[in-house]
């Protein structure tokens, strides 16, 4: 078993459907390394889910994929940052450990910058969210 960390770039696929389909997955993104910031008093990791775009279903356009972007898109897509989380760290390593989450290829280095830049743009990214993002940027800024 390869060993996972749910660092910045970071892709999952996560337990997603309903009761009559417990096999379905979505992908999920690491949008942070592993951080203590805010009120967290241990490490955790910011993931943001990608949903395909249904016709006629209205979706937050701050940051859209297509179709091949990752190995694991095959249709046209969002990043969902309504329903993003904050998770423990330790949590997602778990998972991966024990199956219930599967890694992933890591997202390309340009993709990834857009689906950053698009918390900011989101207007339905929780304040939690969008403040955990930025608390985990800026420490990362003062390391450098």
């Amino acid at each position: 078993m390869k060993l996972f960390l749910p660092f910045r770039r970071a892709t999952l696929l996560v337990p997603s459907g309903p009761a009559h389909d417990p096999e379905q997955k979505h992908l999920f993104i690491v949008l942070t390394d592993p951080a203590e910031v805010l009120d967290f008093d241990e490490k955790h990791s910011l993931l943001v889910g990608v949903t395909t775009i249904h016709t006629g279903i209205p979706h937050d356009p701050a940051c859209e994929f297509h179709a091949g972007d990752h190995s694991f898109i095959r249709h046209k897509s969002y990043a969902d940052y309504a329903r993003a989380r904050i998770e423990p760290s330790r949590k997602i390593i778990d998972g991966v450990k024990k199956g219930v989450f599967t890694a992933q290829a890591l997202l390309d280095e340009a993709l990834f910058a857009h689906v950053c830049r698009g918390i900011a743009q989101s207007r339905f990214a929780a304040p939690k969210v969008v403040s955990f993002y930025e608390a985990v940027q800026k420490a990362k800024d003062l390391e450098n």
